[in-house]
């Protein structure tokens, strides 16, 4: 395996509040890894940093062999950085193809091409059958996978999934977990932010914990759950004890 994101010394500032301190982490092709942290750790911050949404104050983003520190948003996802957004940011008033669409405009402007490529995502991703459908209609486990399905679209090599998991049933989250499975089975790398702890753990290969806006702790999920600091900032006894 080699490395396909890594973060060097990031720091990020907002006026006096640190959200992020000399925070570096890798992610090696093929991997699902899950960031995880208490609330307020830096974790949307630091994925805002790797998708372009803003410049980090200090520190090196390399993606792909690539300094991409001073490159916006939409040249990272034409470099292959997809996303997805902790809040849905659907376009309500398109239909879910349409959506979709937008996502694989990033790859060619021959619409045709990109009607196609907006099918077979929507096949992938469970919503074929809604592809008509206007987006504020869909229920919130569809428009989380709509979002997964917009990012898909764009032909990522790394995937930064932002709690597509949080706010399901145990069932809609199975079907998340096996739909996040599938793409890193497509070779689509998985960096994913999530609270849902008890999914996620099984789901990922490593778990990198920040608390602070610093890196606390990385590793297998197995050996962070028993942790005793990672216990302390975020899991709680209950995870010490079924771990």
């Amino acid at each position: 395996m080699t490395i396909l994101l890594e973060t060097r010394n990031v720091t990020q500032r907002f006026a006096g509040l640190v959200a992020n301190s000399n925070v570096s982490i890798s992610v090696q092709r093929g991997e699902i890894v899950g960031l995880i942290g208490p609330n307020g750790a830096g974790k949307s911050t630091l994925f805002n940093l790797i998708a372009g949404a803003f410049r980090p104050t200090e520190g090196t983003i390399v993606f792909d062999g690539e300094d991409v520190t001073a490159l916006p948003a939409a040249e990272r996802c034409q470099r292959g950085i997809g996303r997805t957004f902790q809040v849905v940011k659907s376009f309500e008033s398109m239909t879910v193809i349409e959506n979709v669409i937008v996502g694989a405009l990033v790859r060619t402007t021959v619409m045709r091409d990109a009607r196609r490529k907006a099918h077979q995502v929507l096949a992938f991703c469970g919503l074929d059958a809604r592809a008509d459908v206007l987006a504020s209609d869909l229920v919130p486990s569809e428009k989380r996978r709509l979002e997964v399905a917009r990012a898909l679209a764009t032909e990522p090599k790394l995937l930064l999934l932002d709690e597509v998991l949080t706010g399901l049933t145990p069932v809609e989250s199975q079907k998340g977990v096996e739909l996040v499975r599938r793409v890193r089975d497509t070779g689509v790398t998985v960096l994913m932010v999530e609270h849902v702890m008890e999914i996620v753990m099984p789901l990922v290969d490593r778990a990198i914990v920040l608390d602070l806006g610093k890196v606390l702790l990385e590793g297998k999920p197995a050996d962070v759950v028993r942790d005793p600091k990672v216990i302390t900032a975020y899991l709680g006894d209950r995870h010490a004890v079924g771990a």
